[in-house]
């Protein structure tokens, strides 16, 4: 952790999602995260298939989603629906030294980069997961940065990062660490984030490999 940054815990900071059950829910940034009728109850509970995640010690970068789609989570890959912007855009940032896809999730270790999301059920959108998943997500994630200790964690879309550090904030670097890592947040890249654009994606993780390169240098928190 570098000098002047502040770690970010679940556990210690102060409330910032209203809608998570931390406060009252309101609306952020135009995005009502609903609490479920209680018929979905049992999805707090959801012990089901999900997509693995791609984890080791000494990574350089960690890739953080808010959950896994339907769709990946059948087929078994990342962002594995075809208009998401994962994948082109992760081609062609530099991260990589070749192109790469929802099949090449598992290989993304071969060059020091993992994968993984706050919450692991599926679902068709983030309507379907509850405040409890939320929060029992990102102390699950919280636990996982900490024993796995990656230099630096990207949280793929705003509300991940919203959902774990308790902060509104906004896309790019952040000034402050969550579980020891150092974080960065580029645009969800989702297909119905139409706010952003391919080459906006690729712009925020070129970003991003200038940010890791001036942190290759120093040592692991």
């Amino acid at each position: 952790m570098g000098a002047g940054e502040k770690d970010l815990s679940v556990a210690d900071q102060s409330p910032f999602l209203l809608l998570l059950g931390w406060e009252t829910p309101r609306i952020t940034s135009g995005l009502r995260l609903e609490t479920m009728p209680s018929k979905n109850k049992q999805n707090s509970q959801w012990q089901g298939e999900t997509l693995p995640d791609y984890l080791r010690e000494g990574l350089d970068l960690v890739f953080i989603g808010l959950n896994p789609g339907l769709y990946s989570a059948q087929v078994g890959h990342y962002f594995a629906y075809k208009y998401n912007r994962f994948w082109p855009a992760l081609s062609a940032s530099g991260l990589v030294p070749e192109s790469v896809g929802p099949e090449d999730d598992a290989r993304l270790l071969e060059w020091g980069i993992g994968l993984t999301d706050v919450v692991k059920r599926p679902t068709r959108g983030i309507h379907q997961l509850t405040p409890a998943e939320f929060r029992r997500g990102a102390k699950a994630l919280q636990e996982k940065i900490a024993h796995y200790k990656p230099r630096i964690v990207c949280f793929v879309g705003l509300t991940g990062y919203r959902v774990c550090c308790r902060n509104d904030g906004s896309l790019g670097r952040k000034a402050d660490c969550f579980a020891g890592a150092r974080v960065f947040v580029i645009p969800s890249t989702s297909p119905r984030n139409a706010r952003y654009s391919l080459v906006a994606i690729v712009a925020a993780l070129r970003d991003l490999k200038e940010y890791l390169e001036s942190c290759r240098g120093e040592a692991f928190t």
